[in-house]
């Protein structure tokens, strides 16, 4: 036998060995995540049970439980969610507590030091032993289940297997940390927002920063019919553009720093700093209540759809409970939120509920004075796979200093600090039989504040802030401005002096994080960074096309897809391009095209796309030429520039109305060509390759819903996120949605007509890409298929008896 015949042969059997390897190797990943499946079927052992409790599976994988009491049920729900969310869970506590770290390694650690100053773990631990007995036993019973389901899997959950780490046991506080993620989730936006209009207002002076900040304008749709008046337009001797301007050159160190550029550095979304140009985005949703009065079959009836960053698994849990037996027996369907043992939102068969975010001022920015006495703290951080790190917290009477410029600083106070915050009081919402007792629930939960509605079978509708109140006003003295120590000294109100709005005349409700009210009553929510009030209009106008509806008509509103809002600016610009439309082909196509439009938001139209994307650039032109001579460096700085915040359409708009000469930017001749110019260059950046009807909507809002290892790890995209496809739907009109943004769940019900009920949510039920609930129910909800909210016939159960 040749030399070379053998290396061929050794060759081929090495080959063959390293193929074996990678098989087995495959196999074995494979086995091993397989090994973490959630327990569908057969008999499970849940500490503390006073009865066996029955947990049932249909084809979504809603899951329905059955237990003889409260404190059953909270078990077996935490069971559930540990086996099919653990690691979901796990993410949330750590976010709040700033602990990413210790799991994901010193890549998360500038995030965590933006979460630690505010020292949530330490802050909620003694919290916990101040709650009511009702509430520690309920937390107590759900983390007996949490953990029971976690040490029930086979194999620890898969994502700790790529992450090389192994979860920790579940602890109450760790239930009151998934409310603190909460707030941080809807309440990070208002405050960051709150610093830079202080900055703003301290930089520009009242006149220029009210024109620059409005509160209100014609797309006001409050509860009480009030509409704010637009502020007045600055005269030539507050802001000429005409006149050569240098813009200031203010040392950092010389000026207020947002809180992104901060020492301590808080936390923002997404991976980067950097502030690009655009409008401030809102974190939100819609409601909409009609009574039994405007109801085909004399029910109330509700809708409900929270606007949230979309991922797989989905945010919220289908679940559906029934606590005792017979016709006391209490049964409720809805949501539930991964990490604690509430009913967030849904129906108990006499009242239905749902939430809108709530954009009041829920904080304050206090400048500390130089001799102000400092409370000092250390903290230490743990990371995977490295030595632990510690950094020191500032406090001023508890509120933490999060930002610092040269010798000014600026502490936070935020009422999420502040323990009374934080209760169970909303699990009570299962027990509540009218809608007034729901309102009153709502006005002493502690949770961070949202727009109530609710419905009952009576056909009563209401409206009131969940969510604990300050006593003292928002409005005037806190808007905009840095206070004094002195004026963090703020008593609770009283949950009976809570605005409401029970029983409307008209029988309609709605909210979509615009203003509510006026007066004293707005005064006291203040305000925290009011949506425009477009998506809230079109809503109520369209519950008052119709004089009865039903479920059907309720349910389209999720649906509507109507640009009303950016209508008013297609007119602007099909004005604009028509005046040189006759020799210039380019703008006559334009005219041609927006004269086509059917004026939505649809997948499939050029024409919106444009419209939209010449607006923004409208706005970012006006927005640049009016606050750099203000602002100055910082405006240049994209960590540290200043956004427009939506209400600004309400001053960008009328001067591109009325056409003052001495805000027209130098760089145009006329509003006309600024338009122009701007719908030119918008063009280009959607059609670079000159093909504007290709460029559609769709194109640009395709959906992209991830599983959060799948953004570490792109590699993973193709078999654990939801396919991508063009969607339908904005932000400034009913049918909001983005690429990674939207409806994350969809609710229609009527109480006691459950059973003609919606229910959809993206992303599906289970975190596991082997489960068959992994990504069960999205295919509906992109299709928009109306989901029953109640469960199916169950085909799997589970039953729990007490370990």
């Amino acid at each position: 036998m040749s030399r070379q015949s053998a290396l061929r042969r050794w060759t081929v059997r090495g080959l063959i060995g390293l193929a074996v390897l990678l098989i087995a190797a495959v196999v074995g990943i494979w086995a091993a995540v397989r090994a973490s499946l959630p327990q569908l079927d057969g008999n499970a052992a849940i500490p503390g049970l006073s009865a066996p409790v029955s947990l049932g599976r249909d084809e979504r994988g809603t899951l329905v439980l059955e237990g003889r009491t409260r404190l059953d049920v909270a078990r077996g729900l935490g069971f559930a969610h540990a086996q099919e969310r653990f690691f979901e869970m796990d993410l949330t506590r750590r976010s709040a507590a700033g602990e990413l770290s210790a799991l994901f390694g010193e890549k998360a650690l500038e995030r965590d030091r933006g979460r630690r100053v505010h020292r949530l773990r330490a802050r909620l631990t003694e919290r916990f032993e101040q709650l009511s007995g009702e509430d520690r036993l309920l937390l107590l019973a759900y983390t007996e289940g949490v953990n029971a389901g976690l040490h029930a899997l086979p194999m620890r959950p898969w994502q700790y297997l790529l992450l090389r780490a192994r979860p920790q046991d579940w602890t109450p506080v760790d239930s009151l940390l998934v409310i603190a993620e909460m707030y941080f989730m809807l309440q990070t936006g208002s405050y960051e927002g709150g610093f830079e209009r202080a900055v703003l207002r301290e930089r520009a002076g009242d006149a220029l920063f009210d024109w620059l900040s409005p509160r209100g304008g014609r797309w006001d749709a409050a509860l009480d019919g009030s509409q704010i008046p637009p502020p007045p337009m600055p005269t030539a001797d507050q802001l000429d553009l005409r006149r050569p301007v240098s813009a200031p050159t203010t040392p950092a160190s010389a000026a207020p720093s947002s809180p992104a550029s901060s020492v301590t550095g808080l936390d923002l979304p997404g991976p980067s700093r950097s502030r690009e140009r655009g409008e401030q985005p809102v974190l939100g949703s819609n409601n909409w209540a009609v009574a039994g009065s405007r109801t085909t079959h004399g029910g109330a009836l509700l809708a409900d759809d929270m606007h949230l960053g979309l991922s797989v698994p989905s945010l919220w849990f289908r679940a559906q409970f029934q606590i005792g037996t017979g016709p006391s027996a209490l049964r409720a369907a809805g949501v539930t939120l991964p990490g604690l043992p509430a009913l967030v939102a849904g129906s108990n068969g006499a009242v239905a509920w749902g939430f809108t975010n709530a954009y009041g001022q829920w904080f304050d920015w206090v400048e500390v004075p130089p001799d102000a006495p400092v409370t000092t703290r250390t903290e230490t951080l743990e990371v995977h796979g490295g030595p632990a790190v510690t950094m020191e917290v500032r406090e001023i009477d508890g509120a933490p200093i999060v930002a610092v410029d040269g010798t000014r600083r600026f502490a936070l106070h935020w009422i999420a600090h502040l323990g009374a915050a934080y209760n169970l009081e909303l699990d009570r919402m299962l027990q509540v039989r009218h809608v007034s007792d729901a309102l009153a629930l709502g006005q002493r939960a502690g949770m961070p504040h949202q727009n109530l509605l609710a419905a009952d079978r009576d056909g009563q509708i209401g409206w009131t802030i969940a969510g604990r109140l300050w006593a003292e006003p928002g409005l005037p003295d806190r808007y905009g401005r840095f206070v004094a120590p002195s004026a963090m000294r703020r008593d609770w109100l009283d949950p009976d002096r809570a605005p409401q709005v029970l029983s409307p005349a008209r029988g309609q409700l709605w909210t979509a994080n615009n203003r509510q009210l006026d007066g004293a009553p707005g005064d006291l929510l203040g305000d925290g960074g009011f949506d425009l009030g477009a998506r809230a209009q079109q809503i109520r106008d369209r519950l008052s096309e119709r004089e009865k509806h039903d479920e059907a008509s309720i349910g389209a509103l999720h649906f509507d897809d109507e640009a009303r809002f950016m209508k008013t600016w297609a007119a602007r610009l099909l004005a604009v391009a028509r005046t040189d439309a006759s020799t210039n082909p380019t703008h006559r196509a334009f005219v041609q095209l927006l004269e086509n439009w059917k004026g939505r938001a649809d997948a499939d139209s050029a024409a919106y796309r444009l419209v939209r994307q010449a607006r923004l650039r409208v706005l970012d032109t006006l927005w640049d030429a009016w606050t750099l001579p203000v602002l100055g460096d910082r405006q240049l700085d994209p960590k540290q520039r200043t956004r427009w915040r939506n209400q600004f359409e309400y001053s960008a708009a009328r001067a591109v109305d009325e056409r003052p000469v001495h805000l027209l930017p130098p760089a145009y001749a006329s509003w006309d060509a600024l338009l122009l110019t701007q719908l030119d260059l918008a063009a280009k950046e959607i059609a670079p390759d000159g093909n504007l009807g290709e460029a559609t909507w769709g194109r640009q809002n395709a959906s992209h819903i991830q599983h959060p290892l799948a953004k570490a790890i792109p590699a993973l995209s193709r078999w654990l996120d939801m396919p991508s496809v063009p969607q339908s739907g904005d932000s400034n009109l009913p049918h909001v949605a983005g690429p990674a943004f939207g409806q994350s769940e969809r609710l229609v019900v009527s109480p006691g007509r459950e059973d003609q009920g919606w229910l959809s949510m993206p992303g599906g039920q289970s975190g596991h890409p082997m489960s068959p609930f992994y990504g069960a129910g999205h295919q509906d909800w992109v299709e928009g298929k109306p989901t029953p909210l109640l469960a199916g016939p169950v085909v799997h159960r589970i039953t729990a008896h007490r370990d």
